[in-house]
């Protein structure tokens, strides 16, 4: 049995340091504890850019999101698999218990950390259908999600 600080707590924290910096007179920054939070543009005017490693099924250049005042986080059940196929992971579908599969991983934007990475978790059990509704609910929320075969969706 093991526990870690990742997900909901890894949004938190880096929301925490975040205002931090902003109260203390930060305007531009770039907060990485597991989740992303960029306090306003790069120095230079642009937004900030932040290299996403690709889900196992893809191939290629690993994507650039970027952000301006706002976060980023990823889930994907390649993150702590349970066995050599990646089939079993650290993901759950609450109903049956049983890993989610049915995304690679969801990659959401959102206001805070906190926010974008419980969004980014519900996404990859969700589905990209279903996932939908839900980021629609939560303004300024987006999804990339990376389906089992390799291939992208916008969702929100």
């Amino acid at each position: 049995m093991g526990i870690t600080l990742n997900s909901i707590a890894q949004g938190f924290i880096t929301d925490a340091i975040t205002d931090l910096l902003r109260n203390e007179g930060f305007e531009t920054a770039v907060v990485d504890l597991g989740e992303f939070r960029t306090l306003g543009r790069h120095p230079d005017g642009r937004p900030w850019r932040i290299s996403v490693r690709n889900a196992p099924v893809t191939s290629g250049d690993d994507r650039v999101v970027e952000l301006a005042d706002t976060a980023l986080a990823v889930a994907g059940g390649y993150g702590t698999i349970f066995e050599p196929s990646g089939r079993f992971h650290h993901i759950f579908e609450p109903q049956s218990g049983a890993s989610a599969n049915r995304l690679a991983d969801a990659a959401v934007t959102a206001p805070r950390a906190t926010t974008a990475t419980a969004l980014a978790v519900a996404t990859c059990v969700l589905g990209e259908e279903r996932a939908h509704a839900l980021l629609q609910a939560c303004p300024g929320a987006r999804a990339i999600a990376t389906r089992p075969d390799g291939t992208f969706a916008s969702i929100g």
